[in-house]
């Protein structure tokens, strides 16, 4: 009894695969375990790599969009499905990614509110390539710094842009700056939102904040803390799960 709690189908896209043998299939595994997680690949729901089971005449509990970023989504879970070079197997002089780019991956996908599957090839015996380990080492030490940013955390409730994603958990809201907004962010927020404090978590410093009406501003250093993502934590008067989402 291995206890399995997730199943992770794939090549549903094969003609011999009928959507009444993924139908069969999900119920057939429910009904063994009843909490089990079952991707929508089991199913023909997904279209071609674009993604989501968009009907419920579809099984599958959570969505895989493959090579992309989904879109945001805090009703059904999804997955993006991501690898570190051009291509799922190892192969010599793959073009990699680089550090900044797996990092923004990763938080356009958790500020959209899914979770990110990100794939490394070993080399044929068994290794992983040295400049993989070291974008993932680089990619461990950034989460190190900001991981109360990431882990546990929900998508929102600003909606993500290419320049800012953003993520809650209890009553603060994290901010990730993908690129440097200027002197000043500003940005909608509801005027009874009260936000007591702001500060960055790579080097603790505190951000002046001011409100008019219904924008929140806080003031910007010359040069951020990190030139990959910086992180501007938010401390709310209320949990931020309370707040509507918000389109910047």
């Amino acid at each position: 009894d291995y206890n399995t709690f997730l199943i992770w189908f794939d090549g549903e896209w094969e003609w011999a695969w009928t959507h009444e043998m993924g139908t069969d299939m999900y119920a057939y595994l429910r009904g063994m375990k009843d909490d089990i997680l079952i991707n929508n690949r089991v199913d023909k729901g997904r279209e071609g790599m674009e993604d989501k089971s968009r009907t419920a005449r579809f099984a599958g509990d959570f969505a895989t969009p493959e090579q992309q970023i989904g879109a945001f989504d805090n009703k059904f879970a999804w997955e993006t499905c991501m690898t570190i070079g051009e291509q799922w197997a190892w192969k010599p002089n793959d073009i990699l990614k680089s550090k900044k780019e797996c990092i923004h991956t990763l938080l356009q996908t958790v500020g959209g509110d899914g979770n990110l599957l990100f794939n490394v090839g070993p080399m044929p015996d068994g290794r992983i390539e040295e400049r993989q380990v070291e974008i993932l080492t680089e990619i461990g030490q950034w989460l190190s710094i900001n991981q109360e940013a990431v882990y546990g955390t929900r998508g929102g409730p600003f909606l993500p842009t290419e320049k800012i994603v953003s993520t809650h958990k209890g009553n603060k809201i994290y901010l990730h700056l993908l690129s440097k907004p200027g002197k000043k962010l500003v940005l909608p927020l509801a005027e009874d939102v009260t936000v007591r404090s702001a500060r960055f978590l790579q080097d603790n410093s505190s951000l002046k904040v001011s409100r008019d009406d219904e924008t929140l501003t806080l003031s910007l250093p010359k040069e951020l803390p990190d030139k990959v993502a910086s992180v501007i934590e938010l401390t709310l008067d209320r949990p931020a799960s309370e707040i509507d989402l918000i389109k910047l």
